[in-house]
């Protein structure tokens, strides 16, 4: 049996009078990915604001490891193992690519402003200056360690992102559109990369994408939502032929196309 790693309850969110996510409940196992897709304004971004603790939920419940961490704040959730990219790419503009994911280390230090003023933790300092070169290894990054990190090509500063969020240890990774402005070769690319990766580093991926080809061609299951409501779950294959997720999708050419149907019939 396959052991659940984050469990969403019932989860509502409301701005006012906007439902933007109505009692969405989900299940990610251990080692899965998992794709929330939907249309534009569909919820995908708020349901990703619960889980790592941006937004408190208005109803519901989120469960990692079995332990509720519903209200949280993003540190304590990061520190419990759920590491975040975002759509758009939040790096340090002002530091090196090493300097980006030495900083993300730093989130699970142990030391403390009296060890650092004595020198004391310059064995966790090199430890993790250490972690941060091999992991930079790991994914690709190592010969442009000294490179400002928005110099990067922007394909290459996904990847910085997704290394940095990798250095906090994450039990799940979160990728928010990881693939939003790259063009079909770095698609690709991309999609193998977090197939590696999740084997590499035994990660559960929890991702929103609107590049379909990448979310069939790597995702284990598939929820999808369309204004806040979940319409749909299942493998790629079964989603791809659903009837509602092609209305949600596709509703309004849909429409459009069988009533030219029609009047080309009369």
């Amino acid at each position: 049996m396959s052991e659940n790693v984050l469990h969403i309850d019932h989860l509502t969110m409301r701005f006012g009078g906007v439902v933007a996510v109505n009692d969405l409940s989900m299940d990610i196992n251990k080692g899965e990915i998992v794709a929330l897709i939907g249309p534009n304004g569909a919820g995908k971004t708020t349901a990703f604001n619960m889980v790592t603790g941006v937004y408190q939920p208005t109803e519901g419940h989120i469960t990692l490891l079995g332990q509720d961490i519903t209200g949280r704040r993003p540190d304590e959730i990061t520190k419990l193992g759920i590491a975040r990219t975002f759509q758009n790419i939040r790096l340090f503009s002002s530091m090196t690519v090493f300097e980006n994911v030495l900083t993300a280390h730093h989130l699970r230090r142990t030391s403390n402003f009296l060890t650092a003023t004595f020198r004391l933790n310059a064995a966790e300092e090199r430890r993790m200056r250490q972690e941060t070169e091999a992991l930079l290894k790991e994914v690709g990054l190592y010969e442009l360690r000294d490179e400002m990190a928005t110099s990067l090509p922007y394909g290459k500063q996904r990847l910085l992102e997704i290394a940095r969020a990798l250095a906090t240890k994450p039990s799940v990774l979160l990728l928010d559109e990881p693939a939003a402005g790259m063009n079909p070769q770095e698609t690709e690319e991309l999609g193998e990369f977090i197939k590696q990766i999740k084997d590499k580093f035994q990660l559960t991926v929890f991702l929103i994408e609107h590049h379909m080809n990448l979310v069939m061609g790597i995702s284990d299951r598939i929820y999808v939502i369309d204004f806040g409501k979940q319409i749909a779950e299942g493998t790629p294959f079964e989603v791809q032929n659903n009837p509602a997720v092609i209305a949600a999708y596709l509703g309004v050419e849909e429409e459009e196309g069988q009533a030219e149907e029609e009047v080309e019939q009369r």
